[in-house]
């Protein structure tokens, strides 16, 4: 998961006045096609043996994206693209290779999102920084957790088809808002055809995504702050009362001065579960980037109220950029779970790595 201080995928631009709505939304120029997007690539040693079983300790991981983003511009100003995501390592995911697929329109009022991507909350969120594989929300877990939640980010709907709208800044504030009618599918349900039923047991309905952020430099300093709010109807519940509608919030800060950048971030929600069923996770870190090194200090911790489960990461890391396009990185993680994973690993855990991180 990738954080870039004072530079979010959903922070928009303010773009052309509303009033050049008016004029015939003509365009000069046919939709043009751009090819973008990232290779990642980690060698781990791992060593997690429980007292009854052994696991491998060298593993070859790698993960990657072909992204194929159109866009045009009209006479009046508005603009119109898409973005389609093609994994380059197939997840396993319902849609085959396709990640998330959807379309925008962008101008004075803001941007609108339509398709399969993450929710407000989730695009505008901030977490700890850091420069190696990362322990929140990781492409790569080189360790057996046990349970325990593993992101501060509210990614309970994935890619769920969806319908997002950004303000635009204002005076470094913005503001974020998507409905998500159906979770059944949280890769993206195409959704051609028939219609959908309502009231299954368990199943989220209607959901809602409220998300803020503030961003600003003064006097050499950037910072960035988020809040996110998510809640949804349950469709239909079992004699037992086990579901609950869900609920759940996020909060997140970094501070940027001087080459550092320290920072963290909260979550809490339900599960959308009754009774005492909550999930907690929290993270702080701290970097330093001179020239092309970058060093890096994380920690994550993530807790399961209903499951007793908790699991503690530390990611310490440094890294080196070649160009705009090439990375390596290495550091090591110490995990600490209680209890010990289901897996029959041990409760504590010990990860080297080594990684190239190509984008283009």
């Amino acid at each position: 998961m990738k954080q870039v201080l004072l530079g979010s995928t959903a922070l928009v631009a303010a773009g052309t006045a509303m009033g050049a709505m008016a004029q015939p939304a003509l365009a000069s120029d046919p939709i043009k096609l751009s090819v973008n997007g990232y290779y990642s690539n980690v060698v781990t040693y791992s060593d997690q043996d429980g007292s009854a079983t052994d696991f491998k300790k060298v593993a070859f991981r790698h993960e990657g994206e072909v992204q194929f983003n159109g866009e045009t511009k009209l006479d009046n100003g508005l603009t119109v693209g898409f973005l389609a995501n093609l994994e380059i390592v197939n997840t396993g995911s319902t849609n085959g290779p396709t990640d998330e697929v959807f379309m925008y329109f962008e101008g004075g009022f803001g941007k609108v999102q339509l398709g399969s991507k993450e929710t407000a909350a989730y695009l505008m969120h901030y977490q700890a920084p850091y420069v190696g594989i990362g322990i929140n929300t990781p492409d790569f877990a080189p360790y057996e957790n046990n349970g325990a939640p593993t992101s501060t980010y509210l990614v309970q709907t994935n890619d769920a088809n969806k319908i997002t709208y950004f303000t635009p800044q204002f005076s470094g504030f913005q503001l974020g808002l998507s409905y998500v009618p159906d979770t059944t599918n949280t890769d993206g349900n195409t959704q051609g055809f028939g219609v959908l039923p309502k009231g299954g047991i368990g199943e989220q309905e209607d959901w809602v995504s409220l998300a803020a952020a503030y961003t600003r430099e003064v006097g050499g300093v950037e910072l960035g702050l988020s809040a996110g709010y998510e809640f949804a109807s349950l469709g239909g519940n079992d004699g037992a009362g086990t579901f609950d509608d869900f609920k759940g919030y996020s909060f997140g800060a970094n501070v940027g001065f001087s080459g550092f950048t320290v920072g963290g971030s909260y979550a809490k929600f339900n599960n959308g579960l009754s009774g005492d069923n909550d999930s907690k996770a929290w993270d702080l870190g701290v970097i330093y980037e001179t020239g092309p090194w970058g060093f890096g200090l994380t920690y994550f911790n993530g807790d399961n109220e209903g499951s007793n489960a908790e699991a503690k990461l530390f990611d310490i890391a440094a890294s080196y950029t070649v160009n705009d396009g090439i990375k390596f990185a290495g550091g090591f993680i110490l995990g600490d779970f209680d209890p010990a994973p289901a897996s029959g690993a041990d409760d504590k855990a010990v990860a080297v790595y080594f990684g190239t991180f190509l984008t283009f």
